[in-house]
């Protein structure tokens, strides 16, 4: 039972952990939630990007938080994995559906589901070019574009598991 109240207690926190900011969110108030971030200043965009580390359910990522004229318009996490096994692609598939799980519960039901497929295919067995295995899309939660998507990456021999989860302005143009 104790552990059971842990996995809920966690699941709430790690979306709650994200949820604290939206897109329009200024610097000083991403700061105060996230303490101290990395940053990196790109001057001839005027652009500054905040990043931290994070563990969603067993895989840890990067967030950024992506400010251009002072004004915070993309958030993203992404999670990278090279070792390509089958257990490494259930981990990657179930923490994908627990961020989905958890996000459906705080935003909603997604406005998309995209279903690819979900087994492992090991590229040194059967040659492919990557594949998409599941995505949930919310169209405009409070003003926001939001994604959560784990693709198997491939092309020209080189191969990874990517976990990523993104947020937009709802006017964002290359969204659908």
């Amino acid at each position: 039972m104790r552990l059971l109240s842990f996995i809920l207690l966690f699941g709430t926190l790690t979306v709650q952990s994200q949820t604290k900011v939206s897109i329009g969110t200024n610097q000083d108030s991403l700061k105060k939630v996230y303490g101290e971030l990395k940053k990196m200043i790109f001057p001839s965009e005027n652009t500054v990007v905040y990043t931290r580390m994070e563990n969603l359910y067993g895989i840890k990522g990067e967030w950024g938080y992506r400010y251009q004229n002072d004004s915070l318009n993309w958030i993203h996490f992404d999670k990278y994995t090279d070792t390509l096994t089958d257990a490494n692609f259930k981990k990657c598939l179930e923490a994908t559906q627990k961020i989905i799980a958890a996000y459906t519960k705080a935003f909603g039901k997604p406005d998309e589901i995209k279903k690819g497929n979900t087994k492992f295919i090991d590229p040194v067995k059967t040659h492919h070019w990557g594949y998409d295995v599941l995505e949930a899309r919310w169209k405009n939660y409070k003003g926001m574009k939001i994604s959560v998507e784990f693709t198997f990456m491939g092309g020209k021999g080189e191969y990874h598991f990517l976990v990523k989860i993104n947020y937009f302005d709802k006017d964002y143009p290359y969204y659908d």
